[in-house]
């Protein structure tokens, strides 16, 4: 191992955030998460635009909005139409996330959504654990190719690398470092 205190540290992100998302993942499966909770959320992000802010709470209210007017124009116009689309697609996405962050799989990748994921959160105006949870897992990234010492990527990453040696070059390379020398 190169980078054993790097390590470490990634793999006790890795397992604390993993399990963060696959509990929410398997609560949102066993509870019937589906298009009217997604609904429900998005028109609570809408009520903290700076229009609804205005015509609810006047205009000093609406100088302090929430969630942008672009971020609004999405939740109208795409996800709301979507809701259905986007409760699958965040119940299996904390699943899967939650599981490759636990086991070291696609480690690099699965962080990246996960940050993702938080980012929509917040964007739709949700704070909770959220922005603790976007910088445990840009520290995943940073880590790099460290991330991947304790987990199933260091044989997988290996045998991927030889395969596809292009996934080692460009920005490919920040989702798959293929080797133990990143730097934190």
């Amino acid at each position: 191992m190169k980078h054993p205190i790097k390590a470490i540290i990634a793999l006790l992100l890795r397992l604390y955030l993993g399990y963060a998302f696959l509990i929410a993942g398997i609560e949102k499966w066993q509870t019937g998460f589906d298009s009217k909770a997604v609904a429900g959320f998005l028109k609570g992000g809408l009520a903290q635009t700076h229009d609804a802010l205005l015509a609810s709470k006047g205009a000093a209210a609406a100088t302090h909005a929430n969630v942008s007017d672009t971020w609004g124009w999405l939740i109208s116009h795409v996800f709301l139409p979507n809701a259905g689309i986007f409760a699958f697609v965040v119940k299996s996405g904390e699943v899967l996330v939650g599981i490759g962050l636990i086991l070291g799989l696609f480690t690099i990748l699965a962080a990246i959504l996960a940050a993702m994921m938080n980012f929509a959160y917040l964007l739709t105006g949700t704070v909770s654990t959220n922005p603790q949870m976007v910088l445990g897992f840009l520290i995943i990234i940073m880590l790099g190719a460290a991330s991947y010492e304790l987990g199933l990527d260091r044989i997988f990453m290996k045998k991927l690398s030889v395969k596809f040696p292009r996934l080692d070059k460009g920005c490919l390379r920040t989702v798959f470092p293929m080797n133990s020398s990143s730097e934190f």
